[in-house]
């Protein structure tokens, strides 16, 4: 076991001679035994130890025992080291994360702080095998590209993982060995978590199928993580080639499209994450609508998590943040019978005119972007607003209502675009949703005196 960590620290450049290694210790087998070969090889490798220990306030008296045996560990073993207190279930209710989740983030962040502390080149931590496939296995059940089948890496930044070589039974073996007790995690047995029924149902089944069950999916992921080196260069080329900057954004050139799909999905998830500064929430289906944009007309948009929004554009696609008045959608333009407005969070400019007749060879207009109405009917104050709970049409000559969501529901309008919609209203009367129909009753007939016409011109509620 010695040998063979060893070895795995040097076939991926872990440590340099000189280096201070953090080693993060929970008190479980995995840990303890990281810490351990680390002493062994500590002369080897010509380092220098320390140690945190992370309590996170969740298991009460167990938690806190866990944390006197790691103080002991470490008094014994003569190294330098740090016990860390916090509320992790408090920081997730705040963060509006799981407690999983939250409990990680904390963790990691009390590593980054001891290491700077300590002026520790690198945080080791004891990920192995197992937890490899575990968390491969958890990424396809939730659904995941190439890059989520790449499990743990060996390195990444300044964490080090020199027990990804070991199974979690040779990690049991290496310690009985030893004569060496550990803590367990009593919640790591519930199967309230996903992560413990991957653990303690699904891997031991598939290990009954071929013992090497979890050797295989490190190799397989080992394998992904090989192909994805020359995907990201393919991407980054991809990248420089058709993404540039503009407008306070990125412009998404046509031209990607010609790009392998792997390529294209590569390059838009990765412009999609620079524009909202993060990577956590921008899933497939993002991507995936990103994409589909590309097939529609100049002016649609669509707006992504962190407010970035996608607009389609002349020879590709405008992504970026929206500014504050920009996501300010609550409010509302008043229009005149003649005149001009501009609506700035859409860009666009809404002329009116008012006709006393049909003007001489002029037809109906049947763009979705002009439309003629029967002036008379319009009763109230005519605005320019984004839709509200009420709000209906006339949908036929006999005065029948629909609601404004039923409507967009039978159009198929997708969930993301409804809030967003332009519409002019009378009221909670809409007399026309922008770029679909109008209200029946304002509609010209033989009998109309006068029209008044209505022109949404450019920016994103236009094609």
């Amino acid at each position: 076991m010695r040998k063979k960590v060893r070895n795995f620290i040097e076939e991926y450049h872990m440590v340099e001679e000189g280096d201070c290694v953090l080693a993060a210790v929970s008190g479980g087998a995995d840990s303890i035994c990281l810490l351990l070969l680390l002493l062994e090889l500590r002369r080897e490798l010509a380092i220098q130890l320390c140690a945190v220990h992370v309590e996170h306030g969740i298991r009460g008296d167990e938690s806190l025992r866990d944390a006197e045996f790691v103080e002991k560990f470490c008094i014994h073993a003569q190294i330098p080291y740090k016990i860390c207190c916090c509320d992790a279930g408090r920081y997730a209710r705040e963060e509006k994360m799981s407690l999983e989740e939250g409990a990680r983030e904390l963790r990691y962040q009390y590593f980054r702080q001891t290491a700077e502390e300590f002026g520790a080149d690198k945080i080791a931590v004891a990920h192995n095998q197992n937890d490899c496939a575990e968390t491969v296995i958890f990424h396809l059940i939730r659904g995941t590209g190439l890059r989520g089948m790449m499990g743990i890496w060996p390195v990444r930044g300044q964490i080090i993982r020199p027990l990804l070589c070991a199974t979690r039974q040779e990690i049991e073996e290496y310690l009985a060995k030893h004569h060496q007790k550990y803590c367990t995690d009593q919640t790591n047995e519930e199967l309230l978590f996903t992560r413990n029924k991957i653990r303690h149902q699904i891997l031991p089944v598939l290990s009954e199928i071929n013992a090497q069950a979890v050797s295989h999916i490190n190799q397989a992921s080992a394998t992904v993580s090989e192909a994805m080196e020359l995907i990201d260069e393919l991407t980054d080329h991809a990248v420089k080639s058709y993404i540039c900057q503009k407008d306070g954004g990125y412009f998404i050139s046509e031209k990607l499209l010609c790009e392998k799909p792997v390529i294209l999905r590569q390059a838009l998830h990765k412009v999609l994450a620079q524009a909202a500064g993060k990577n956590r929430d921008i899933s497939r289906i993002h991507v995936s609508q990103l994409q589909e944009l590309f097939h529609l007309q100049s002016g649609r948009w669509i707006v992504f998590p962190e407010d970035v929004e996608a607009r389609r554009i002349y020879q590709g696609i405008l992504l970026r943040k929206r500014e504050k008045q920009d996501c300010d959608m609550g409010r509302e333009w008043r229009l005149s019978e003649k005149g001009s407005v501009f609506i700035d969070p859409y860009h666009c400019d809404v002329q009116t005119r008012l006709l006393d007749k049909i003007p001489q060879n002029e037809e109906i207009p049947q763009n979705r972007y002009t439309k003629w109405m029967d002036y008379d009917k319009i009763k109230g104050t005519m605005r320019m607003r984004t839709p509200q709970e009420q709000d209906f049409l006339i949908i036929n000559a006999q005065g029948s209502r629909k609601k404004l969501n039923r409507y967009f529901a039978d159009e198929k309008v997708p969930g993301y675009r409804r809030k967003q919609m332009l519409l002019l209203a009378d009221d909670t009367h809409i007399l026309w949703v922008v770029g679909y129909r109008i209200s029946e009753d304002v509609k010209v007939t033989e009998h109309t005196r006068r029209i008044l016409e209505i022109r949404v011109n450019g920016g994103t509620a236009h094609e």
